[in-house]
């Protein structure tokens, strides 16, 4: 692929990923509230969740789709489709096995888990909820997957963003209406596992429209694609990380669905942060991984560098604005609801430090895959895993909520350190000191902006004061960023300078 592809489909990608948070992100912050106004607390928990336990149940998928990216990037670089349809035979082949196998284990999980919840809704309730969650799960592995893999392989994730931009948030909007109507309660889960099942119908009739190479009844006795059994670990603690601290609190005896409401609130609103972030942070991924297919090592780290540089500076601007804000956001969010205690300083705290540790770990973690180091990353995993299940056992019994999440916390640190300590001193070799220089002035400033910031924000309140604030700490702390940058990242920031003229120019 010619390196200004790579570069327009990396554009493309993050901006379509950015647009898809916002839009279907405020539109879901904006169904929860109306959710918890009309059907309460408990059901919100229950609703959030469920969604938990597809995750959890994910781990069926192993990994196999990052496996299947990385099989197909030398094939279809070399426009070999002979060998590329073999390898979506096979992928192909396996989903279909993994659709089947995620939807038996969810109907069992269902069943069991609907008798063990801590919630004051009715058993026939909870466990249609959990089954409308599975099954459109479950058909995007059986169908759409597959299509996914090539879509992702060819750095055209901005198809998937873009059709599932509108198709979910078709489904909020029939959801909002609903409620307006005071709908039934069941059929709130019924809209949306409709339009995610219409959203991988779409995302598989668009592939086989758009590559007419593709031939699924090819033999692939051949074919191998390996690193499952390493991406695996990867899996797991990932499940772990995200998706077990609701489900745990909402089989607590001192919380349940209506304490996994609460947690869900902060959660939604850091995932929506993070996944803006993710949307700049990934969509280069695929074009670093066909790098290393095309360029020697040594000249792969420059590139490197100028990604892991805005990462860290697109990570300081967002969590510290979003460290001010969020608080004031709650109490303006969650204003004139009893049945619940939404306001919390040491889940919003601790928050914000897991969304720092998590993703300045990123591209570390996507270059260690990208370059196939399937093994590394699994032996980093399974360290990480096994302290992250030790610590939430003792901090989830001993402190609740506050327990799990100092348990992430320090498994998210934990993760960072593996992770960018072999980018950085292994793969390329000596280069901590150049990691210490673009990302320690951007820490140690982060903490202290939150601080003063903190003192000079005391009071924010109503919907115009909170906007007006966010910009003028947008304003503020991107200013920061580049004066920081001119002291200890000149080079870097010169070239992203040099990078978006000529972007501008060839427009």
């Amino acid at each position: 692929m010619q390196k200004s592809n790579r570069n327009k489909y990396s554009i493309f990608n993050a901006l379509s990923a950015v647009l898809l948070t916002l839009v279907n992100g405020v539109l879901g912050i904006v169904v929860t509230k109306m959710i918890i106004n009309t059907y309460g607390s408990d059901f919100n928990g229950l609703n959030s969740t469920a969604n938990q336990i597809v995750n959890v149940l994910l781990i069926v998928e192993g990994g196999f789709t990052l496996a299947s990216n990385v099989t197909l990037f030398y094939p279809l670089t070399k426009k070999d489709y002979t060998i590329v349809n073999s390898i979506l035979a096979l992928t192909k082949k396996k989903f279909e096995s993994i659709g089947w196998l995620f939807l038996i284990c969810g109907i069992v999980i269902s069943i069991i888990y609907t008798f063990m919840i801590n919630s004051r809704l009715s058993n026939e309730l909870i466990f249609s909820v959990i089954i409308m969650t599975i099954v459109p799960a479950a058909f995007n592995l059986y169908y759409a997957t597959t299509y996914r893999v090539l879509l992702q392989t060819q750095q055209k994730e901005y198809v998937i963003n873009i059709i599932t931009m509108s198709t979910i948030g078709l489904g909020h909007l029939g959801n909002i209406l609903l409620i307006i109507c005071n709908g039934p309660i069941w059929l709130v889960r019924a809209i949306t596992m409709l339009f995610a099942l219409i959203n991988s119908i779409l995302i598989g009739n668009y592939v086989k429209k758009k590559n007419k190479f593709i031939n699924l009844n090819v033999s692939y006795e051949n074919i191998n694609i390996s690193g499952t059994k390493d991406v695996m670990a990867q899996k797991i603690t990932g499940v772990i990380y995200n998706s077990l601290p609701i489900v745990f609190i909402s089989m607590s005896t001192t919380g349940g669905t209506v304490l996994a409401s609460v947690y869900a609130v902060y959660n939604n609103i850091f995932n929506m942060i993070k996944s803006i972030l993710r949307g700049i942070i990934d969509a280069p991924r695929l074009g670093i991984g066909q790098l290393l297919t095309e360029e020697k090592k040594e000249n792969v780290w420059f590139i490197f560098a100028q990604y892991e540089y805005i990462v860290f500076i697109s990570i300081f601007v967002t969590l510290c604005t979003a460290y001010i804000l969020i608080l004031p956001f709650i109490s303006i969010y969650t204003e004139g609801i009893s049945d619940a205690t939404y306001y919390d300083f040491w889940i919003a705290f601790l928050m914000v430090l897991i969304a720092v540790f998590e993703l300045i770990h990123i591209p570390s973690g996507h270059l260690i895959n990208m370059a196939g180091k399937f093994k590394i990353a699994k032996n980093i995993q399974i360290i990480s895993c096994v302290v992250l299940l030790i610590l939430m056992m003792i901090g989830g019994i001993n402190f609740g909520i506050y327990g799990l999440l100092w348990a992430v916390l320090i498994v998210s640190i934990l993760l960072a350190f593996l992770e960018i300590w072999y980018v950085h001193a292994v793969f390329f070799e000596n280069k901590i000191n150049e990691l210490i220089r673009l990302l320690v002035p951007f820490l140690i400033s982060g903490f202290i902006c939150c601080y003063l910031e903190t003192n000079f924000f005391v009071e924010i309140s109503g919907v115009i004061e909170f906007i007006t604030t966010g910009f003028i700490l947008t304003l503020i702390n991107s200013s920061v960023a580049i004066f920081i940058s001119l002291i200890f990242a000149r080079k870097e920031l010169s070239y992203l300078v040099k990078r978006g003229r000529m972007l501008l120019i060839k427009k």
